[in-house]
């Protein structure tokens, strides 16, 4: 069993080991580890003699985007539950296609997110917010007993949310009536729903297949909720500790002191401490800021801490942060920015609602459901998931006051000729938005159809 086991840990340790990158891809990406420090990915030379500080890599992106000659800049972080492996492959793909076919320079930020990575450094080492090696292995498993424990008795309670619209075709309709469209149309805030075409997705054999796989998806909640809401926690943690590093609780009081009154030394905010160094003294530049799901609390942190540079579109893809904390950055940040905009993409209501997973053998409804249901305690309806468009709709615009005219809210449509790409049927789900075909760099794609 332990030769076994070694085995293992060798090939994953060898697979990490082996992922290389381009020149061209190390002078536009970052790459984050769980502790906020930064990853370096050798890179494919003909020379052995690759090797490269994390200082040495952010000159190389500056270095890049004066060579390239361009003004816009890309800022794009990717969302969570992916290994930091898995985006650093994509970016490899990613960065060359915008930077190919637009005029951006684009810099993508890749962080670990993993959930399995996530749920057993929860169970493992962090203690209130920092990370312990001898008391955290100690108490695991009883921070295992209470996951369960609380797993087990919400069980009912998720069973319920779970059963609510089961056989409701039309999320949408079932929700806005006329009065309501009427009272929206006088908004400030900009937004369009796309039509569901293919309404017939959500028929009866589909609830039915619900109910068949019931028994299954008994236990699939209880994992769930088990290592989900655990594991999103210490992903939360991790958007965090990458602008500011925690330190381990067995510091001692001088290591905590250097720490609190250092600069932020997380990897990201190195990068954008020399970023904003270098835009003071070269003007002119213009940045595009998206975020994809949880890399909306990367973007958050962004516009917090580096508002003094000066983001034209500012663009969450289905956000998985909360109405509340995204108002919270967005709102001072565009009143000091009238010419910024700001744009929350959202898939169709039906989809959120009955989005099948696994063939039904998952909770349904997409991933920002399930945060909203399973991961999360809302206290108020402004702590809901952004990226579902009734929280949208129905907190932003109390939430942003006078700056909701700054703001679009664009709902995709399922077949929908003025908002999907029919040949490959997206976005529909919330995992497309990170696709290439989409080209979700372009202002098209953000804007209102004419």
């Amino acid at each position: 069993m332990k030769a076994m086991l070694l085995s293992l840990l060798l090939v994953l340790l060898s697979a990490c080991s082996s992922l290389t990158i381009s020149k061209s891809t190390s002078e536009r990406m970052i790459a984050i580890k769980s502790d906020g420090s930064p990853a370096l990915y050798p890179i494919k030379t003909a020379s052995k003699k690759n090797k490269y500080s994390y200082e040495q890599q952010i000159e190389s992106i500056i270095s890049g985007i004066k060579k390239s000659g361009r003004k816009k800049i890309l800022l794009y972080a990717f969302g969570g539950m992916n290994s930091l492996d898995s985006t650093v492959k994509r970016t490899e793909e990613l960065s060359q296609v915008i930077y190919s076919e637009s005029d951006y320079y684009p810099v993508l930020i890749n962080w670990e997110s993993d959930l399995v990575d996530s749920y057993y450094d929860h169970l493992m080492f962090i203690r209130r917010g920092v990370k312990s090696y001898t008391y955290g292995p100690a108490l695991s498993p009883f921070y295992l007993l209470v996951d369960i424990g609380r797993a087990a008795i919400r069980l009912p309670i998720n069973l319920v949310l779970q059963a609510r619209g089961v056989f409701q075709n039309d999320a949408l309709g079932s929700k806005i009536n006329s009065n309501d469209t009427k009272k929206l149309k006088k908004l400030k805030i900009k937004y369009y729903v796309g039509k569901d075409y293919k309404n017939d997705y959500y028929s009866i054999s589909r609830s039915l297949m619900f109910l068949i796989t019931f028994p299954i998806r008994v236990a699939s909640t209880v994992i769930i909720n088990m290592a989900g809401k655990s594991g999103w926690e210490v992903m939360i943690r991790r958007s965090k500790i990458v602008f500011q590093k925690s330190q381990a609780s067995e510091d001692n009081f001088s290591d905590e002191v250097n720490i609190l009154t250092s600069p932020p030394n997380g990897a990201l905010s190195v990068f954008m401490d020399r970023l904003v160094k270098f835009n003071n003294a070269n003007p002119g530049y213009e940045f595009t800021l998206m975020g994809h799901s949880m890399g909306a609390f990367i973007t958050n942190g962004m516009l917090m801490r580096y508002d003094m540079l000066n983001y034209k579109n500012i663009v969450y893809m289905v956000p998985a942060c909360s109405s509340e904390e995204a108002a919270m950055v967005l709102r001072p940040y565009l009143e000091r920015h009238p010419e910024s905009t700001f744009y929350n993409l959202c898939i169709h209501p039906n989809m959120d609602a009955n989005q099948m997973m696994a063939y039904g053998l998952l909770a349904r409804g997409s991933v920002l459901r399930w945060i909203d249901l399973y991961f999360t305690d809302p206290l108020t309806s402004s702590d809901h998931c952004l990226g579902i468009w009734y929280n949208a709709i129905y907190s932003m615009p109390r939430l942003l006051g006078k700056v909701q005219k700054q703001c679009v809210i664009k709902v995709f449509g399922i077949h929908d000729p003025l908002t999907n790409t029919i040949d490959i049927d997206m976005p529909k789900k919330h995992t497309d938005f990170s696709n290439p075909k989409l080209r979700f760099w372009e202002p098209k794609f953000w804007n209102i159809p004419k």
